[in-house]
């Protein structure tokens, strides 16, 4: 094709010299008075000259472009520039557009695009591709191939640049770094899910937070308002991730009563600290705007740059997290001793920034100040809105489900009565096998993280899958995986948390890549532990104390999103990194009376 480019080139440029060459010779008039007479009419010579070749170069350039313009229309005439052709039988590749390939096809279903790859695969079968300017993305949603990725090949595939809009959010922590960063943001990052922290900080900073949503839920009750439950939920999570790893109080739990939803504006009079309330609406405004660019993707810079406000409020809002982290994390330095700190007196630390600033690596170094705030950071960035809309997801099924909410309080029940505190605690929240089935169900459905991709390195094949050439974007959903008949069989679609509990009542196990909702392999989610508990926590306490129903007119208003193989649609999701619900959840509260609870 590049030959054939050249030839027509070539071919073209000779026409239009020899044309040029032709138009320099003038008719000679037959008279002295014509010619003089023709003289007159004419232009000069030169100026005559000089026209032709600005019309001549006009032609050329326009006739020039033409043939870019169809060459690269025939050479990409159903996928993207920048791509080459797959051959990869029986492999096959979505048809696209010419020269943008799926680019089109994105914009259109940017709403739903779960179910857009969803039916694609579906339709095209597994390993199916799409192609975007410069890039071939793979699909891979196959538990073998995933593990083949995650684990057997780990190193070749890398996240690269697929998450550069959260940059500037997660810096170099350990959700969008690569290689040895990645590794020593993991190891620092791992040393605090120990049962001791569990015990003395992530526990009490759970319970604490429990306090306020329950109090929130209880003036819901009382007052007959209904309440956003997933507004609700993000804080508490929001409450909880701040007070475990900075030991810093947001009071935005319980600090407004009715109907009228939360912002740090208004809840800066009920409690809130003159440095808390600026960092909870730049926090979530950050959240807002990485959700954005995660949707844009393409572009998204330039966007910021036209859109002046926007872009300025981003970058304030960035000042104002790192002024909130940086001030705690030089405190709290300033008040260890050593740099071996606590350890050596055997104390109990006040929090994880603390065990973060004595974590040290295998050569005795620690973190620096910069490494602190990203490794603090990561945690509460990815912490919040992954549990709280588990949570969400797992309560609109509750309620869509009520047999199931009965089943959760008899188990509760019976657990809760052995115990003296009558609560949930790390140490026996395992022991409600109902609810963290429904957990495990609601992931299965609604994945924190739908879906994600890594890019390869080096050329590879996929054993029994797919070719990937370098550059290639290999990407997978866990939201896909949990729709599809051949992984979870025909009641796929349905919600089912009894799927999970085996014949003698306990919980069943998948492994990590069919139940991929906590990632795999080295990258396997730490904080796994951690949501379970105060997931399971939630679910129980809540469900034990109040009766909830949606508010009227919310099930039969809400948007849903197209149903894949389910009874019953759900709401609408917002397109981003994690699962949104795209709209507010509007629950009715009322005081749960148990006679048994009560005797």
């Amino acid at each position: 094709m590049h030959g054939l480019w050249l030839g027509y080139s070539s071919f073209w440029t000779l026409m239009i010299s020899d044309y040029l060459r032709s138009s320099e010779s003038v008719v000679r008039p037959k008279t002295l008075t014509a010619a003089v007479t023709v003289h007159q009419k004419l232009p000069p010579q030169g100026t005559t000259n000089s026209q032709n070749e600005v019309d001549s170069r006009k032609i050329m350039i326009a006739t020039l472009i033409a043939l870019g313009v169809a060459y690269l229309l025939i050479k990409y005439r159903n996928r993207a520039i920048g791509t080459t052709k797959r051959n990869d039988p029986p492999f096959c590749e979505a048809p696209g557009w010419p020269i943008v390939g799926g680019l089109p096809t994105i914009i259109k279903h940017r709403n739903r695009l779960l179910e857009d790859f969803t039916i694609k695969g579906f339709r095209l079968g597994p390993g199916f591709s799409v192609t975007l300017p410069g890039m071939r993305i793979i699909d891979i949603s196959k538990p073998e191939w995933i593990e083949y990725i995650q684990k057997t090949n780990f190193d070749n595939y890398v996240k690269g640049h697929l998450l550069q809009p959260m940059w500037d959010m997660f810096g170099k922590g350990i959700f969008v770094a690569d290689g040895a960063t990645w590794k020593r943001a993991r190891q620092a990052t791992s040393t605090i899910f120990t049962v001791k922290t569990f015990k003395t900080i992530i526990e009490p900073s759970t319970s604490k937070s429990m306090d306020g949503l329950m109090e929130e839920l209880k003036s819901s009750a009382e007052n007959n308002h209904s309440l956003d439950f997933c507004d609700l939920f993000l804080r508490f999570t929001l409450d909880s991730f701040v007070h475990m790893t900075f030991a810093k109080d947001l009071n935005i739990l319980g600090t407004h009563n009715g109907s009228d939803q939360y912002t740090p504006d208004s809840a800066e009079s009920g409690g809130l600290s003159h440095s808390a309330a600026p960092f909870v609406k730049a926090f979530n405004f950050t959240q807002d705007q990485s959700d954005f660019r995660m949707a844009v993707r393409v572009g998204w810079k330039l966007i910021e740059s036209m859109n002046t406000s926007m872009g300025k409020q981003m970058n304030e809002s960035l000042r104002i997290i790192d002024d909130f982290a940086y001030s705690l994390i030089d405190e709290r330095s300033a008040s260890l001793p050593d740099p071996k700190g606590l350890k050596e007196k055997e104390s109990t630390p006040p929090d994880l920034l603390t065990l973060f600033i004595e974590t040290r690596d295998d050569r005795g170094g620690g973190l620096d100040r910069f490494e602190l705030r990203d490794t603090a950071m990561n945690l509460i960035f990815a912490g919040r809105d992954t549990t709280a809309q588990t949570l969400s997801w797992a309560f609109f099924h509750l309620l869509m489900n009520k047999h199931l909410v009965s089943k959760l309080r008899e188990e509760a029940i019976a657990v809760l009565n052995e115990e003296p505190g009558n609560c949930v605690t790390y140490a026996n929240h395992k022991s409600f096998v109902w609810s963290n089935a429904v957990i495990f169900e609601t992931l299965r459905l609604h994945p924190s993280v739908p879906k994600n991709g890594k890019v390869a390195l080096s050329s590879d094949r996929i054993p029994g899958g797919p070719t990937i050439q370098a550059g290639d974007v290999v990407r997978w959903s866990d939201w896909q995986m949990g729709r599809d008949p051949f992984i979870w069989g025909p009641d796929c679609g349905e919600f089912k948390p009894e799927r999970w509990i085996d014949e003698a009542g306990r919980m069943k196990q998948f492994g990590q890549f069919k139940f991929h909702a906590f990632n795999g392999g080295p990258r396997l989610c730490l904080g796994m532990n951690l949501a379970m508990f105060e997931a399971v926590k939630v679910t129980v306490e809540v469900l034990t104390s109040f009766e909830l129903e949606f508010a009227d007119g919310w099930l039969e208003a809400v948007p849903k999103s197209e149903r894949i193989s389910s009874r019953y649609p759900t709401p609408a999701y917002k397109t981003s990194l994690t699962l949104h619900m795209q709209h507010p959840m509007m629950i009715s509260v009322k005081h749960y009376h148990n006679s048994s609870k009560e005797t």
